[in-house]
């Protein structure tokens, strides 16, 4: 039986630390960044670069290099992390190859961020049928319960995503999990974004809580995009209640709901969500519009770009690929006249 153990044990590590899952790695960590001269070195000798951090990690001399730390400004203000390109490799092995295969096992569909085949429009997508499957159900007798968790990422505690880690990965795996996030992040409590790992504890530490709302507190429209979530019911006391509920679940990990962010209010009004406006109307039309202050940055961007390429600072096929994101991000909304609105903007920025 130990036999057996050992062998299944140095196959796991195999498919993570050997030649061919981290060459591959490497070929995925390099998509869009191969600009970077540290990416570019690494790729033009990804043969002796990657036999060279294979061989460290399998006689257990490889040390991570210290991450450097930057400030993200949006959407809003917060410290991140940059990792070395050979420690993401690596990082991503792990997570492509063990950790997100066995952690996901333990998703609610409905746990909608950083997932394959998931993400922001089926997010969005999901809360637009939930409004329509309640009107048909309820009509507009209903409340929305929207909650936001207070400083998700700087009031994590370590040892609460460790445990989260330990409880679903096997002991050879977890111990390596555990080391890299000791070695990137210091201290007992909070990470910054930065690395696959903090996004996969970011959806993961609160799985519990997803089955706790579905199973426990049996709120059928449900959905989660990492720390913001979202209920529809029709008794606003049992959305109190619940509200009461989570904010006790949440206090056992060192979490606490957002004051201001957190709140209930009626099924027809405005509901913001992942940038766009929804409205559900009296007749059971979900109408879906970007948000003003999303458009006004988006505008101020265009014209400081647009200001760029006058002075010659910026190619114009760079400002033109943006207006076409923004273009295309506006479409999923209900949005006819404003994208004749922006279109027009747009042009009179090059006049």
């Amino acid at each position: 039986m130990e036999t057996n153990y050992n062998y299944e044990g140095a196959a796991l590590l195999e498919s993570v630390i050997g030649f061919e899952a981290l060459y591959e790695s490497m070929l995925k960590c390099k998509k869009n960044v191969i600009w970077k001269d540290s990416v570019a070195h690494f790729h033009l000798n990804g043969i002796e670069q990657t036999l060279k951090l294979e061989k460290e990690l399998k006689d257990g001399t490889y040390t991570a290099r210290p991450p450097k730390e930057f400030t993200i400004t949006y959407p809003k203000k917060r410290e991140a992390v940059s990792i070395s390109f050979r420690d993401r490799v690596y990082q991503r092995s792990m997570n492509d190859n063990v950790i997100y295969p066995l952690m996901s096992k333990q998703f609610i569909f409905d746990n909608l961020a950083c997932q394959e085949g998931k993400g922001t429009d089926l997010a969005r997508t999901r809360l637009k049928e939930f409004l329509q499957k309640f009107y048909r159900k309820h009509g507009t007798n209903g409340y929305v319960l929207k909650c936001d968790i207070h400083g998700y990422y700087p009031n994590m505690r370590h040892d609460v995503a460790e445990a989260c880690f330990a409880k679903r990965l096997p002991p050879e795996i977890y111990e390596r999990t555990e080391r890299v996030l000791r070695e990137q992040y210091k201290g007992e409590v909070g990470y910054n974004p930065g690395s696959q790992l903090i996004q996969i504890a970011g959806i993961s530490v609160l799985s519990p809580l997803d089955h706790f709302i579905k199973e426990k507190l049996r709120i059928k429209f449900y959905l989660r995009y990492m720390d913001d979530f979202i209920m529809i019911h029709e008794d606003q006391n049992y959305l109190e209640y619940c509200r009461a509920e989570i904010q006790k679940f949440l206090a056992k990990g060192g979490f606490e709901l957002h004051p201001r962010k957190t709140r209930i209010q009626h099924v027809t009004d405005k509901l913001t969500f992942l940038g766009f406006d929804y409205l559900l109307t009296s007749t059971g039309k979900v109408v879906m519009l970007v948000s003003s202050e999303a458009v006004k940055r988006n505008r101020k961007k265009l014209f400081r770009m647009v200001q760029k390429v006058k002075r010659g600072e910026m190619p114009r096929s760079k400002v033109d690929e943006c207006f076409k994101c923004q273009l295309d991000h506006l479409r999923k909304g209900n949005s006819f006249k404003l994208l004749q609105r922006y279109c027009a903007y747009y042009k009179s920025l090059w006049r």
